[in-house]
């Protein structure tokens, strides 16, 4: 049974492959149906072609091609469908037939109708025929003879023999085999004796400018010279007089639809009227009335703190001046360096409008720091680390302005001033000055008293002596001969003539110390190599004798010179040697910073590691 089964199954499955048709077989394409390539005369020539579709087709300027053997481009044209107008439209029926004949075919058979006809062109031994349509697209092809290049598949047909014609094998009622295979599709029979043509019709298109085929005027279209169609033109503005197919250039529709001239194009929606605050430009747009031409944006009101100058704003400042300048500090430049502003006014004056411009071309500006003022009468000096300005030690001038570039005042050039001295005005004239007085009234430099040569001077009188620090001539005090004795416990100085406290008694008094011993006239402590050397000194000069004390050689005190009342103190000046100190501990200071700057990375990498070896230790 079950073999049965089996048998019946594969006889169905023959029955279905050869009598379902095979599914590329047939095309829905206006095909290349049967060619002629000369029957008694090599020049009797046709080509028949037929819409293998159910549906008609539009062939309007189709065209036939014919290329040769060895060919692979479309080759010259034989024949086209082509029309007199853009409005006319050619069809093929679907199932029907297009007869194309050679001219000398009409001649031979005068009785025998057609679609075109063309010039005898076909080659009997091998060629190609080509269809291509309006968009220059190829919808079918033919190739015969073996020598045949392009054919549909490579494959072309065989040459008819004498007598025979190319026909397209039958498919199915109405449909002709397309396989694209053209040795496959095309075989070898006889002429029929008639032929179907007349098949193609036109089609007059009502309108050409609109997509489709407009057999008849479409609603609410009217038909224009040339065959193009349109709607009635509609007025857009009913409120104006004439048609106004568009918006005019300037108006705009309002809420009721009327058009109205736009005062302000470049705003959006209707501005039927100038906005306020608003004014017309050279283009005719509306921009905001600019109430200060010389400020940036328009300024529709005057800012605060401004006032109308023209068509200009400009800043409502009280006057200031420029009273100081420091170009060339002493020591380094940096931080030191300060340009003084006085306010003449009975009011404070806050800078924050104001600017500073510094350099022969005013090429570098400066802003005062926000919220700061310069009280009434007030001397302010600001320096080079409060604002970061550079005043240059050559020439320079520096310009007060306000914000919007107005003038205020100006310092004048100055040109290489020395270390330390100013530059500022003092009775209205400016000038340098070695006494700088930031944040004060001005002063005038300060000029050395000369010292005259002592050989210049003239000799002092009698009752006078020279002051050896002025060389000034002084009175000689009036000294008594007769001094008074000097109490008791006292000893009268020799250098001095003054009285001194002798030493306590022997007994109570510290022990000179080694290689001293005591002066039995002052119980003080005196050394001993002084008194043991004075053999081996050298003798004093005359008018000299020699201090028992020190050995030393002194001039003898002349017995013309009044004797004082009492005794003169000895001073002795100790230099100053702070300007010393201070210069060292300045140039200790420049080189530790230059080492810190020059081993910056270095110094960074050690306290880093410091801090990460203390954390780990944590």
């Amino acid at each position: 049974m079950r073999k049965l089964y089996t048998l019946l199954l594969a006889v169905i499955t023959l029955i279905c492959v050869f009598n379902v048709p095979f599914a590329g077989a047939v095309s829905d394409n206006v095909v290349i149906s049967q060619v002629q390539l000369g029957n008694s005369a090599a020049s009797n020539e046709f080509v028949e072609l037929y819409n293998n579709s159910s549906s008609e087709v539009e062939i309007t300027d189709w065209c036939l091609y014919y290329a040769s053997a060895t060919s692979t481009k479309n080759g010259s044209k034989m024949s086209c469908f082509t029309v007199e107008n853009n409005n006319l439209h050619l069809f093929l029926p679907g199932n029907s037939s297009a007869f194309l004949i050679s001219n000398e075919l009409s001649v031979a058979q005068p009785d025998l109708g057609s679609d075109l006809k063309f010039s005898a062109t076909l080659s009997g031994a091998a060629g190609h025929v080509r269809l291509i349509n309006g968009d220059g697209i190829e919808k079918d092809k033919l190739g015969w003879g073996s020598a045949a290049v392009s054919s549909e598949g490579d494959s072309p047909a065989a040459v008819p023999s004498s007598g025979s014609i190319l026909s397209r094998k039958i498919f199915s009622t109405g449909k002709l085999q397309d396989t694209d295979l053209n040795s496959e599709d095309f075989e070898l029979v006889l002429p029929q004796s008639d032929h179907t043509w007349g098949s193609i019709y036109e089609v007059q298109d009502i309108c050409s400018n609109l997509d489709g085929i407009q057999y008849d005027l479409p609603e609410g279209y009217m038909l224009e010279l040339g065959g193009t169609c349109s709607l009635p033109p509609v007025d857009i503005c009913q409120n104006l007089d004439g048609l106004q197919t568009i918006l005019p250039v300037g108006y705009l529709l309002d809420e009721n639809g009327d058009c109205r001239v736009d005062v302000c194009l470049n705003l959006s929606g209707l501005q039927l009227v100038l906005p306020d605050g608003m004014e017309l430009d050279d283009m005719g747009n509306c921009v905001p009335h600019d109430m200060c031409l010389n400020l940036t944006g328009p300024q529709s009101v005057i800012p605060d703190g401004y006032s109308k100058s023209g068509s200009d704003c400009v800043l409502n400042l009280l006057p200031l001046k420029l009273s100081e300048l420091l170009p060339n500090a002493i020591g380094t430049d940096d931080g030191n360096e300060y340009i003084e502003i006085y306010n003449p006014n009975t009011s404070a004056v806050n800078l924050m409008n104001y600017v500073l411009y510094i350099g022969s071309n005013l090429e570098h500006f400066y802003s005062f720091p926000t919220g700061l003022a310069i009280g009434p009468g007030e001397y302010t000096a600001f320096y080079s680390d409060d604002i970061k300005f550079t005043l240059v030690n050559t020439t320079s001038r520096v310009t007060l302005r306000s914000l919007d570039n107005m003038f205020v005042d100006e310092a004048p050039y100055y040109s290489d001033p020395k270390d330390g001295m100013a530059w500022a005005l003092i009775d209205d004239v400016w000038q340098y000055t070695n006494k700088p007085t930031p944040g004060g009234q001005n002063k005038s430099s300060y000029v050395e008293e000369v010292v005259v040569v002592a050989s210049t001077l003239q000799p002092c009188a009698p009752n006078q002596y020279r002051n050896p620090e002025t060389n000034r001539c002084k009175l000689i005090p009036t000294v008594s001969s007769n001094l008074v004795p000097c109490k008791v416990g006292q000893y009268r100085s020799e250098e001095t003539n003054r009285c001194r406290n002798i030493a306590s008694d022997v007994s109570n008094l510290v022990p000179c110390a080694e290689g001293q011993e005591r002066n039995p006239a002052t119980n003080r402590c005196r050394s001993v190599s002084a008194v043991l050397a004075a053999s081996n000194l050298v003798p004093c000069k005359e008018g000299q004798e020699r201090n028992p004390e020190t050995n030393r050689c002194r001039n003898i005190a002349s017995s013309d010179i009044p004797v004082a009342e009492f005794a003169v103190e000895q001073t002795s000046a100790r230099p100053d040697n702070s300007i010393v100190w201070w210069s060292l501990a300045g140039v200790a200071v420049l080189a530790i910073t230059y080492g810190v700057w020059e081993w910056r990375q270095e110094i960074g990498q050690l306290v880093k590691k410091v801090v990460s070896v203390l954390n780990r230790q944590k």
